[in-house]
């Protein structure tokens, strides 16, 4: 367990290739734990720099904030980590926060750094990403980690009217809870893709076992035959606003991607 999950767009830069998409079930005979470690599999252990907008809107669609955003992605050393930088408006060359995203002692460690340069050590994965609906724990996959991990049968699939299909895909459903308490989060339901492994979509749930939280891809783009997520979007229930994570650029030493057309 020495790679950390670090943040959202790491998904995206999984860029999965075309042919990965394939129809047999790529979970077949695999315990839940197995699974998670599979969907782990799935993204990339090379230096990955990510360039995109952090978005507040409406529900009708009006814009209420929009944030730059630059991320780097380094799995190549022993330990992996992740730096983001959210800046106020385009163009701006100083960033309004800065967030590192390490592993120590088998536990993930954020800290944020402000303009001022001020480091606030040990932040709750749960806090909100500025003004956005985001919060840290959206953006960190440490959960694909957690040993504590089952998979929801038919039964209750059906009686919970539990969806098995996420972008016209047949997924698994599962369930992580938190090895350590997390406040105002019991568990994470996950949805992963039976014929790629991969992960599609994840929702927070509290004690009471009420989604409080979804984060799931809205739109793909294909590039140098790969599916590269364009969106992410992120609703908390019971709010009229939905906030997006858009990937407007993506480089590293096998793949660079600006922005494309959806598939």
């Amino acid at each position: 367990m020495r790679l950390p999950s670090l943040f959202l767009l790491a998904a995206a830069l999984a860029a999965v290739p075309c042919g990965a998409l394939r129809a047999e079930d790529a979970t077949e005979g695999l315990a839940p734990r197995q699974i998670l470690a599979q969907a782990r599999a799935m993204f990339p252990r090379e230096r990955i720099e990510v360039a995109g907008a952090l978005v507040t809107a409406k529900a009708r669609g009006l814009t209420e904030t929009e944030r730059p955003y630059e991320l780097t992605l380094d799995w190549a050393g022993g330990e992996p980590k992740a730096t983001c930088a959210l800046f106020r408006a385009p163009g701006d060359k100083e960033p309004l926060l800065r967030a590192e995203l390490t592993r120590a002692d088998g536990a993930p460690r954020l800290t944020l750094i402000d303009a001022d340069g001020t480091r606030t050590e040990g932040v709750r994965l749960n806090s909100p990403v500025g003004e956005s609906d985001l919060t840290w724990m959206d953006l960190a996959f440490d959960y694909l980690w957690w040993p504590d991990v089952r998979r929801l049968d038919e039964a209750e699939l059906e009686a919970k009217r539990i969806p098995t299909r996420q972008n016209s895909r047949a997924c698994v459903v599962l369930e992580a809870t938190p090895p350590a308490p997390v406040q105002g989060l019991a568990a994470v339901r996950l949805w992963v893709d039976k014929g790629s492994g991969n992960l599609l979509q994840t929702e927070q749930l509290d004690a009471e076992g009420r989604t409080t939280r979804q984060m799931y891809v809205q739109r793909l783009g294909r590039e140098e035959g790969r599916w590269v997520p364009r969106e992410f979007r992120v609703r908390r229930m019971g709010t009229e606003r939905v906030t997006k994570l858009t990937v407007r650029a993506i480089r590293s030493e096998s793949f660079s991607a600006g922005e494309g057309g959806d598939a």
